[in-house]
């Protein structure tokens, strides 16, 4: 990927997601890149007991194929992040009070980012990945929290921790221990992304 010119891949890919920090992430190396909702219920699947990483790829999966009906002979990426705390599964919140909740929660542990990507073409699989982050949530006291939520509504409510990892150069409340960038933005794309130009 560090050899590929920007916007220049050529192969149309559809995006099963209305994320805007994917979105942007996918336009910098293909020209043409259709965006759709997915048609999953995430908190059906993420409830079933099973380990964080096979919920986070098989959720990946099932939003890639969710849309496969209308695109059948395109390329087609699913993804799905999910936040692991002390075996407990985050997902966005629905509310600012939530996300003030996740991030009190989150306070001085430790927690796990898995982020999955699953990619089909002509209704078969073509790539699949999926990474590890492990990040250090600095102690911060509940006032901080708040302030935080209303001044980041957008963040606060659009991410699966309740942050954005963007905020810490201003706010400098994460360490990361462990992972890259695209595994802590949710979308592991560079393997594909190489694999894609090997391809064309």
């Amino acid at each position: 990927m560090k050899n590929k010119k920007k916007s220049t891949i050529k192969n149309k890919l559809i995006l099963a997601s209305s994320s805007q920090t994917r979105i942007k992430f996918l336009k910098q190396y293909f020209k043409d890149v259709t965006v759709i909702k997915h048609l999953i219920n995430e908190e059906e699947y993420k409830n079933t007991g099973r380990p964080p990483r096979e919920i986070a790829l098989n959720l990946a999966k099932k939003k890639a194929f969710s849309v496969d009906h209308i695109y059948p002979r395109e390329m087609i990426i699913g993804s799905d992040q999910i936040l692991v705390c002390e075996n407990k599964i985050f997902s966005k919140p629905k509310t600012l009070r939530e996300a003030e909740d996740n991030l009190i929660f989150l306070s001085n542990k430790i927690h796990k980012l898995l982020s999955a990507i699953y990619v089909i073409k002509d209704s078969k699989l073509f790539f699949k990945e999926i990474k590890t982050a492990e990040i250090f949530f600095k102690k911060i006291s509940i006032k901080a929290i708040k302030s935080y939520v209303m001044n980041n509504k957008t963040a606060a409510l659009s991410s699966v921790g309740s942050y954005k990892i963007e905020d810490n150069k201003k706010f400098n409340f994460l360490k990361i221990k462990s992972g890259d960038l695209e595994t802590i933005l949710g979308f592991p794309i560079e393997s594909f992304i190489e694999k894609v130009c090997k391809n064309e």
